[in-house]
């Protein structure tokens, strides 16, 4: 196993960073974590780790920030029990015949259809099979 001082080098927490960030070159780190690159060269030279990185980190990929530092416990930080058990929201929706509905409901389901994407196909299905070729008039003279 490696020793302790090795894990928590700066180099090691350095590499701990692009790994859990998924970046390979300086300029993909300061775009993840919305620096500049100059500001990645920086902490290279002072050879210190931001903490604001850490925090970047693990709001975005809940990475332990204890693992950055040396590479001590989980990669990740496991959502609690009470995230865990959150119950999970099911919207049920009441079809009724419009006679049955309010204006306001009539409203609301109108803008609902009209903000949702058009399904062209399904359209043109329930047109041709309501569609009825118009009576051709007889000639006047």
């Amino acid at each position: 196993m490696p020793d302790q001082p090795a894990l928590c080098s700066f180099e090691a927490q350095f590499a701990r960073v692009f790994e859990a960030a998924e970046c390979r070159t300086q300029v993909e780190l300061a775009a993840f974590l919305e620096v500049r690159q100059s500001s990645i060269s920086d902490a290279k030279r002072r050879k210190s780790i931001p903490a604001e990185w850490r925090v970047k980190l693990f709001e975005r990929k809940r990475v332990n920030p204890e693992w950055i530092l040396c590479g001590a416990g989980g990669k990740y930080l496991m959502p609690t029990e009470a995230e865990h058990n959150k119950p999970h929201v099911v919207r049920v929706t009441e079809i009724r015949p419009p006679k049955e509905c309010s204006a306001q409901e009539l409203f609301n389901e109108l803008v609902r259809r009209a903000m949702q994407e058009p399904n062209l196909a399904a359209i043109q299905q329930e047109v041709a099979a309501t569609w009825q070729p118009m009576k051709k008039m007889p000639d006047t003279p």
